[in-house]
């Protein structure tokens, strides 16, 4: 549930800002999807930024942030996270669940153990390579 309500409120708060947005500067707001909201307020960040409410922007975004997070990992004290093996071809690695693992790490998405990273915005490929791994190794 927690996902969901996660995924819910990502696509109100990101369709909200693209509204005002849209009303602003004209353009129409694209498909409610988080890729094309997100990259409709990609495409406008500096000029959203530079207006009064670029800090409630930047408190929900991070609040957006905080609640995915909790969302896949919501035991902040637990260390125990499910490690699964590396993406890349022939990588004896092991990619941690928990980006907040990560994030004591001091890694600012996952990475695995043998030196492999990506960025936050790159964990739908890699999720995506995961369950292929599944279905090869089922």
């Amino acid at each position: 549930m927690s996902a969901l309500d996660a995924r819910n409120n990502s696509l109100a708060v990101l369709e909200s800002w693209s509204c005002f947005v849209a009303e602003k500067l004209g353009p129409a707001v694209p498909g409610r999807s988080v890729p094309a909201l997100t990259g409709f307020l990609l495409h406008h960040l500096q000029w959203l930024t530079g207006r009064p409410p670029a800090a409630e922007f930047a408190d929900e975004i991070e609040g957006l942030h905080l609640e995915l997070l909790r969302a896949i990992d919501p035991e902040p004290g637990e260390y125990n996270a499910v490690l699964v093996a590396c993406v890349v071809a022939g990588c004896p690695g092991k990619i941690s669940t928990s980006p907040r693992q990560q994030e004591r790490a001091g890694k600012s998405g996952l990475g695995c153990s043998a030196g492999h990273a990506w960025e936050m915005r790159e964990l739908l490929a890699v999720g995506h390579l995961m369950n292929r791994q599944r279905k090869d190794a089922a």
